[in-house]
């Protein structure tokens, strides 16, 4: 019998992009009505927020995609694995919870498409400045589509670097403490290090060219797979390892950022 993927029909990349734009507009649209109202129903852990808005956000986008694709794979944060094929939607419909929660306009709704387990289209939704990327395995990345191409002039020292801490590192006590050291680290050697507890805000950032680089230590998928498309299709360039991601605009900047990385 043959697998479920290989029933799977050939979607193009541009289909796929189309749809993952929707569903991240009708996530990212949801999400600025409710952080307008001033209120959050949400549940406070000591390292996460989990909101109504959330699932909601997450409801919306996965509609969008089964109504396109409804056999294809889902992948939400929220609700978890369901289906097997060929093409599966990887979702975080809040990226960015703690800083809805806390009334900071700083979030994002992330949508990827991977095939057959690689990546091959993104869209990231910022609601509040409305400002969509879209990346295409092999094609290129666009900002509210304007072809996008990552740059810095700053040096390093000089410099804007994000750094990503995803849950499996701060749930465990040795990761969280070798976290804390690479953050001190990457402190020596630029201007600032800046954690806005939203990936995909700074994924964006990094593939304008606006942050120098970007660190990432044991990321969450859910936002990982849309943002490293995203920087790969902008032209950052980057190295990754088991739990760490390095990229930048050019080599010797994302050398610099791996050798402090490497020296903790």
């Amino acid at each position: 019998m043959d697998e479920p993927h290989e029933r799977t029909r050939d979607v193009s990349r541009e289909a796929l992009a189309d749809v993952a734009t929707r569903a991240a507009r009708a996530g990212g649209d949801y999400l600025a009505d409710e952080f307008r109202t001033g209120h959050v129903d949400a549940e406070y852990g000591a390292d996460d927020v989990k909101a109504v808005a959330d699932r909601e956000a997450e409801s919306r986008v996965l509609d969008v995609v089964r109504g396109a694709f409804p056999d294809h794979a889902l992948h939400g944060e929220e609700s978890g694995r369901v289906g097997e094929s060929r093409y599966e939607w990887v979702v975080d419909p809040l990226d960015g919870t703690n800083n809805f929660a806390s009334g900071l306009p700083a979030f994002a709704t992330a949508v990827a498409v991977l095939d057959d387990g690689d990546p091959v289209v993104s869209a990231i939704y910022e609601p509040l400045p409305d400002t969509l990327y879209v990346a295409r395995d092999g094609v290129g990345a666009t900002v509210n589509g304007q072809q996008l191409e990552t740059g810095s002039d700053v040096a390093l020292d000089n410099g804007t670097v994000s750094f990503v801490v995803g849950l499996p590192a701060i749930r465990d006590e040795e990761l969280a403490k070798r976290a804390e050291a690479i953050e001190t680290a990457l402190g020596d050697h630029c201007k600032r290090v800046v954690e806005t507890w939203s990936p995909c805000v700074d994924w964006g950032l990094v593939a304008r060219g606006a942050l120098e680089g970007i660190v990432c230590f044991y990321p969450d998928v859910y936002e990982q797979h849309a943002g490293e498309l995203l920087a790969r299709e902008a032209g950052v360039v980057s190295t990754s390892r088991e739990g760490v991601y390095v990229g930048a605009s050019d080599e010797k900047t994302r050398d610099d950022l791996l050798a402090v990385v490497d020296d903790v």
